[in-house]
């Protein structure tokens, strides 16, 4: 197993961040702010819809990685002969909402196309959180010795009682972090924590053995630019608090690593 050297350091070193545009979120206006804040604010890389316009046209505007997500062995194939180094089998958030939910042996079945057809790329493989733990394990496992890189978790969608909630948030990100738990104890495997992640909770998933944090809709909701980058700056400085103790995460757009000229001059917000 390899994964891409251009995200390889942030994932040995636990750090990573992923921002998640959506697996069927076309809007070109809406991926280009979200991937122009992924990069100031320094996140690892970039996960897109599987789409060839998309791909080419973030490849000419950003040098942030980018990393496709389909259920399509074919679309992946595609993207990956437009230059795309990162192939995810996953985001199924939108298939739920149908009806629509995978199992373990379509799960397979999927992997083991892509694989026979590029057995170098880097691959992710989301394990569905409908099935029970046991059965995300042995996932897991068979995922492993067919030669998938990275496995990421996901969680059941909640909704917050309230804006801010503090119980609404923990409530949001408990199912993935539980996985991200379980699987880590079960497997070596880099893991990807995603669904309901927050500032507030990312730090807890690398806790429980996570490699990576993937970030989306908590970034969507966001009106500009500067409040993406700001938001993004903050789960990075939350995990990086919680590795160093004394260090002091008391910031603003002016005192961050992020400076308002940083962000004025390169952006029309």
């Amino acid at each position: 197993m390899t994964i891409s050297s251009s995200i390889a350091n942030d994932f040995n070193d636990k750090l990573a961040v992923k921002v998640i545009t959506g697996l069927n979120n076309f809007n070109i206006k809406q991926i280009k702010q979200m991937t122009q804040a992924a990069e100031i604010a320094g996140a690892t890389y970039m996960d897109i819809a599987a789409d060839i316009s998309i791909v080419k046209e973030l490849q000419s505007t950003t040098t942030i990685p980018i990393c496709v997500s389909a259920i399509s062995a074919e679309k992946l194939f595609h993207c990956e002969k437009a230059g795309v180094q990162i192939l995810e089998i996953g985001n199924y958030d939108v298939f739920y909402a149908q009806g629509r939910f995978f199992s373990s042996k379509e799960i397979m079945q999927i992997s083991e196309d892509i694989r026979n057809l590029l057995p170098n790329t880097t691959l992710c493989v989301t394990i569905p959180h409908v099935l029970c733990m046991e059965e995300q394990i042995k996932l897991t496992q068979n995922l492993r010795n067919l030669g998938v890189d990275i496995i990421q978790t996901e969680g059941k969608s909640t909704s917050f009682s309230k804006q801010g909630d503090l119980s609404g948030i923990i409530q949001k990100s408990a199912s993935t972090c539980s996985s991200t738990y379980t699987i880590s104890k079960n497997s070596n495997m880099p893991i990807i924590s995603a669904s309901g992640i927050s500032a507030l909770t990312s730090p807890i998933s690398f806790l429980y053995g996570a490699s990576c944090v993937g970030v989306g809709n908590n970034i969507q909701r966001l009106n500009n630019i500067k409040s993406m980058v700001l938001y993004i700056y903050e789960i990075k400085t939350a995990i990086q608090y919680n590795r160093h103790e004394k260090q002091d995460i008391t910031h603003s757009i002016k005192t961050s690593g992020i400076t308002y000229d940083l962000i004025s001059s390169g952006l029309k917000l």
